[in-house]
């Protein structure tokens, strides 16, 4: 899954969401920042567990919140995920779970320094 041509955190859009709220979509930003490690835990112990109903819930939940904080890469990835693990198309699952992992790194990286 090619995700470059998208940015990590989209402020244009993120703003958007929150109404044009520049102050509202920053502790959107924030708050989902805050929560990402424990989401991002969750999904690979049901991943390492392979209890692929719960990691489907826990997908489901990110994919939701994703859709409230300009994240667009991270956006696209879970909607995919969420998808496959709903339809039980789990071939590619170690590849897009690693994926995962490599994005949320990269928004923690991209945020810190845009902090």
């Amino acid at each position: 899954m090619d995700l470059q041509h998208l940015p990590v955190i989209d402020w244009e859009m993120a703003m958007k969401l929150a109404g044009n709220n520049r102050h509202l979509a920053e502790d959107i930003l924030a708050l989902f920042i805050k929560n990402i490690p424990d989401e991002l835990a969750a999904i690979n112990q049901s991943f390492q567990d392979k209890n692929y109903r719960e990691m489907c819930k826990q997908v489901h939940k990110l994919h939701g919140a994703l859709c409230y904080c300009g994240l667009p890469r991270l956006k696209t990835l879970a909607a995919d995920l969420e998808f496959r693990l709903k339809s039980e198309v789990l071939n590619d699952l170690p590849a897009l779970v690693q994926l995962l992992n490599h994005e949320v790194n990269e928004l923690l990286a991209n945020y810190a320094n845009s902090a």
